[in-house]
Order: structure tokens, then C-alpha cells, then sequence
């Protein structure tokens, strides 16, 4: 299939925009069920960004006292990205503050997972869970790095 490379601007609006409609439908609102597997399909997109083919699947769930943008990104062909690209992504969806990075394998694939929670009026916060942490600087960026222990994939 071809996929013509897009405008990150464009991906991204569009990603946020249906996420936004579908917070209601997303775990803590509603309880994991086939529903959210149905779901992930309007989720996710597939592009060309930076010459990479890239799967991504954007998601915002709604914690009453704060929300949480949740970023995935995978090579669609290769096991890996390069974390240039990786973190490009992750501040242009995300924004450049209070950004945490799980990195998970799954089917020969390293996943990207970005996250970060904000408050009510759309201003990233720290995480409001105490856990242990480590903080990361690359190429001028700070985030925290997480073991995929210390997250609740359900």
C-alpha cells in the first residue's frame, strides 16, 4: 500500500482532534472491554514521517482530577526508530513538558510510549503518582524514563 508522507502538523491535529471525542469511551471512564479494541482502529494512523513509516496511536483518558495523553509509536517495517525521531514526536503531540517514556517490546517491535498528564484547561502537570524515576536529557530534551513495571498497561 502506498502511504504519501504527510505534514506532521496535519497528523497530529487530526489525532488530537478525534481523541478528544473519544475520551469518554476510554479507560477509567469505561472499563477495558472488546469495545476498546474496536476503538483502537480510530486511534491509530499510519504515515511517512521523516522518511520512516510509522504506526501511531494517540490516546486521552479522563482521571476526573487530571487527563493523560498517551503516545505509541512503532516502525512499521523495522524493530526500532531512531530516538531523534522518536522524541521529535513525542514534543510536537505532547509538548515539551512533565513527558514520560516507557519502552516496551511486542511482536519483534520496540514501542515508543509517551505520556503525560494535564489538567483541566490543557497545561502538563507532573505526574500525580509517586513512583521511582529517572530523569533523561537528550539532545536538550528532559523526560522520565520509566520500567515498563512500574506502568498499569490494564
Amino acid at each position: 500500500m502506498f502511504y504519501k508522507e504527510l505534514k506532521i502538523k496535519d497528523v497530529i491535529d487530526s489525532m488530537r482532534a478525534l481523541g478528544e471525542r473519544l475520551i469518554k469511551y476510554n479507560f477509567p471512564k469505561v472499563m477495558p472491554s472488546a469495545m476498546e479494541d474496536d476503538l483502537s482502529v480510530f486511534k491509530q494512523r499510519e504515515a511517512i514521517l521523516d522518511g520512516y513509516p510509522v504506526v501511531l496511536h494517540y490516546q486521552k483518558a479522563d482521571y476526573d482530577n487530571h487527563l493523560m495523553e498517551t503516545l505509541q509509536i512503532y516502525g512499521k517495517n523495522s524493530p526500532f526508530l531512531p530516538f531523534s525521531l522518536v522524541c521529535k514526536l513525542g514534543r510536537r503531540f505532547l509538548g515539551p513538558s512533565h513527558l514520560s517514556l516507557v519502552e516496551i517490546f511486542k511482536d519483534n517491535r520496540k514501542i515508543y510510549i509517551w505520556s503525560v498528564c494535564v489538567d483541566k484547561t490543557g497545561n502538563a502537570m507532573p505526574s500525580p503518582y509517586e513512583m521511582e524515576i529517572e530523569e533523561c536529557i537528550f539532545e536538550g530534551f528532559n523526560y522520565i524514563y520509566l520500567q515498563p513495571s512500574q506502568v498499569n498497561f490494564y
